[in-house]
């Protein structure tokens, strides 16, 4: 069993540390101030309305990383499960839309 777990731990990884990793940056694409904001468990700047984060390589273990974003607006903590970009290289981008009924909404978008 022990050697199976350090099996999949060299292995969970994914694969594009290895090539060309995926830019990755944040929208908010609202009035909201947000702090203490990360996406997959990289932290990143705070975020003022209608701002927008630099591209980041992604660096993802998935047995380790989240595969979410977080982040704090007026003291209340907003989390959500965003989509792992599946291809190596390009740029993607995860637009915060709105917070609606306490929910943080978010869309994921690959840039051309």
């Amino acid at each position: 069993m022990f050697s199976l777990l350090i099996f999949v731990s060299k292995t969970s990884e994914i694969k594009y540390q290895r090539k060309s990793a995926p830019l990755i940056r944040i929208i908010n694409n609202t009035e909201h101030v947000f702090s203490n904001v990360s996406l997959f468990s990289m932290n990143f700047e705070d975020l003022q309305p209608h701002d927008t984060t630099a591209y980041r390589k992604l660096s993802l273990d998935i047995l380790k990383d989240d595969p979410l974003i977080y982040c704090m607006e007026d003291n209340v903590n907003y989390g959500r499960y965003v989509q792992i970009p599946e291809e190596e290289g390009g740029k993607f981008s995860y637009r915060i839309d709105s917070l609606q009924n306490g929910m943080i909404h978010i869309e994921f978008i690959k840039e051309k």
